[in-house]
């Protein structure tokens, strides 16, 4: 036990306060029969004094059934019994009362109970466990802005936790990879081979970290002892789980826009080459066409296709063009020297390769917008080929400031907020994907069903899985 209590990430030290008292009330609280809970219920809700006939009376218990159950919580100086006279300690009355909750139907270790929970810890200790300013004025309220905000935040003080001890590290792992967040305690104990008291000390450090709450879930043959992560992180990953992106089963009639994920740059390639003495346009539009048609004949090619690609080529200058004739610059000369991979990144990053404004998502044209258009492919990267607009329907990209997944206070309790997205914000998300990740190499593009579908390649998942 000394191992864990020793453990500095965020300085979190249990030896700050009574944790073995705490422990012990722990383990008496997880024995506890549906009579005894009753019992317990009743004191809680009781006066300071009242007596052994009264509650008997009010639980419909005869006192000689109720007498061994209220030893049992003098034992914890819940109460002290003074002949027929019942005691009732306000302190130890107000920590019981806080733990109770963890028995009741609704319960759920949400913020507003971590912030209860934290009452326990002495406030001038806090701000050294949780490295916030002392200065701070709502402590609390600085643990969310350091560590909960966002999903983002708290899944980086997630991966940054370090702890010497495995058995730590493995339930937070049982925890986050079970199928409903949620696991009990009689499984991690009869895993991991750990005693009540000193799983109960590894719980009590996972409470204080953010990470894992203990609760009780009340079934046919009596309470289960569960963890599961706080109550609004949990919301937020089954609302991934009930948006995730699934795959189209069957792809045999799948028209792509290029069969290969380097279509567009192949093609950029193909019309510098031909560029290499000045030529017409038309003549570029016949022979790029001729080449397409050869190398994917099941696929028409648009002209509105091939003046992207001159049009494209024209916008970061690796083509020139004077009257009516193309011809390739040195820095077009230069691309073509490159493999396909930085090919398709060197377009990626070109300073010239702008998205083309639309009056309809004109105030989203900016690198920020843009960069998070791009993240929101990061819910595809599992997935093989995907119908848009399913895909659509769990986007979550912060490209307004609006749109930016956080914990808000709404009435009594908090969550992470997730935004809706207008008709605008889906075209501006599409265009993203369908023109510029596409051009890059990131994505494949097609259509099945008549409906417009897409897949991350090999370059998009390996860019976008680091981001």
């Amino acid at each position: 036990m000394q191992e864990i209590t020793q453990i500095r990430k965020n300085k979190i030290s249990l030896l700050d306060y009574d944790y073995k008292q705490d422990i012990e009330n722990r383990v008496m609280l997880s024995k506890l029969t549906e009579l005894e809970l009753s019992v317990l219920e009743e004191i809680l809700f009781s006066s300071i004094k009242t007596s052994l006939s009264r509650l008997s009376k009010d639980l419909e218990t005869p006192e000689k059934k109720l007498l061994p159950v209220l030893e049992k919580f003098e034992k914890t100086n819940l109460l002290k019994i003074d002949g027929q006279i019942i005691n009732i300690d306000k302190k130890m009355r107000k920590y019981f009362e806080f733990e109770y909750q963890r028995f009741e139907e609704n319960f759920k270790p949400d913020l507003l109970f971590i912030n209860n929970l934290l009452h326990k810890i002495p406030i001038h200790i806090l701000p050294i466990w949780y490295s916030i300013p002392k200065s701070s004025n709502n402590i609390f309220a600085s643990i969310i802005d350091r560590y909960l905000l966002t999903p983002q935040m708290f899944q980086r003080h997630l991966e940054n936790i370090e702890c010497e001890n495995s058995t730590f590290l493995g339930i937070v792992e049982e925890v986050y990879n079970s199928e409903n967040f949620e696991v009990t305690s009689s499984y991690l104990q009869k895993k991991y081979s750990l005693e009540k008291e000193t799983y109960l000390e590894i719980i009590l450090f996972l409470e204080f970290n953010l990470l894992c709450f203990q609760s009780y879930k009340k079934t046919k043959n009596g309470y289960v002892e569960i963890i599961t992560p706080f109550h609004e992180y949990k919301d937020y990953l089954q609302y991934l789980n009930t948006t995730k992106i699934l795959s189209i089963k069957d792809t045999k009639k799948l028209i792509r826009k290029r069969k290969s994920p380097f279509g567009f740059v192949e093609d950029l390639s193909s019309i510098l080459k031909m560029a290499k003495k000045p030529i017409s346009k038309n003549t570029v539009e016949k022979n790029i066409k001729t080449e397409l048609s050869i190398k994917d004949t099941d696929i028409i090619v648009s002209k509105s296709y091939i003046d992207s690609i001159i049009n494209k080529l024209l916008k970061i200058e690796f083509l020139s063009e004077k009257k009516d004739l193309l011809q390739i610059t040195t820095s077009g000369k230069k691309w073509l020297d490159f493999n396909l991979e930085n090919k398709a990144l060197h377009l990626y990053y070109h300073t010239l390769n702008t998205l083309e404004e639309e009056d309809s998502f004109k105030h989203l044209i900016n690198e920020k917008s843009i960069r998070e258009a791009e993240k929101s492919i990061t819910r595809a990267l599992d997935a093989s080929w995907v119908y848009f607009d399913d895909f659509a329907k769990g986007i979550i990209a912060a490209i307004t400031d609006e749109h930016l997944v956080k914990i808000i206070h709404s009435g009594k309790a908090y969550k992470y907020s997730i935004g809706s997205y207008s008709k605008e914000e889906i075209l501006f998300i599409k265009k993203v994907i369908f023109e510029r990740l596409f051009e890059a190499g990131f994505v494949s593009i097609g259509s099945l069903n008549a409906q417009d579908c897409f897949s991350v390649t090999k370059l998009g998942k390996k860019l976008f899985e680091i981001t």
